[in-house]
Parts: C-alpha cells; sequence; structure tokens
C-alpha cells in the first residue's frame, strides 16, 4: 500500500474525530454545559485540528490527482504539501496574533 494512503487513512481518522469532538464541545459550550471547560479545551485543539485537516485535504488532493510514482514522489506532491505548510502557517500567525478574548 502507498505511503500517501496510509497517511491518508490515518489522517482521515484523526480529522473524524477531531471534527465530531469539535461538534460536540460547541452544542455543549452554546448550552451551558460546563462553558468555561470547554471553551478552554477549544482554544487548546484549534492548532491539532487545523493540521490534520490540511493532513487529510492534502492527501486527498495528492490521491485524487493520482501523484504517486513507483520511483519516487511526483514534484506536485511537494508543491501540495508546501501548500498546506504555508497555509497552516497562516492559520498559527492568526491564531497567536489574534487571540480570542472571552
Amino acid at each position: 500500500m502507498s505511503k500517501i494512503k496510509n497517511l491518508h487513512d490515518v489522517s482521515a481518522l484523526y480529522f473524524f474525530f477531531f471534527a465530531f469532538l469539535y461538534i460536540f464541545m460547541v452544542l455543549a459550550f452554546r448550552n451551558g454545559l460546563w462553558a468555561d471547560f470547554f471553551l478552554s479545551l477549544m482554544q487548546i485543539l484549534d492548532m491539532p485540528f487545523a493540521f490534520v485537516s490540511l493532513m487529510y485535504g492534502g492527501t486527498t488532493l495528492a490521491l485524487q490527482l493520482d501523484l504517486e510514482r513507483e520511483e519516487g514522489v511526483s514534484p506536485w506532491v511537494l508543491v501540495i504539501f508546501a501548500g498546506c505548510l504555508l497555509l497552516f502557517s497562516v492559520v498559527a500567525f492568526a491564531n497567536f496574533a489574534f487571540p480570542a478574548v472571552f
């Protein structure tokens, strides 16, 4: 099995875990159930969720474009990786430069 496919499977598992966890935390926060706890947890888990989301999206794009070759890595995979890394650095900058105040 290919390396990109393995990374896609693992990142899909974590992506759906974080997505369902976030949905639960937002619903609990909006209904006032342990609001302070879930607010702090959402502020902690936003960067791992952004990383996993970009990893899942990047591997999905690489698999859809069928960019994996037997002799090595296609240059387009590196372009996708660089784009995901750039997007993650923008998200990290926005997260730390403009913190949410509640």
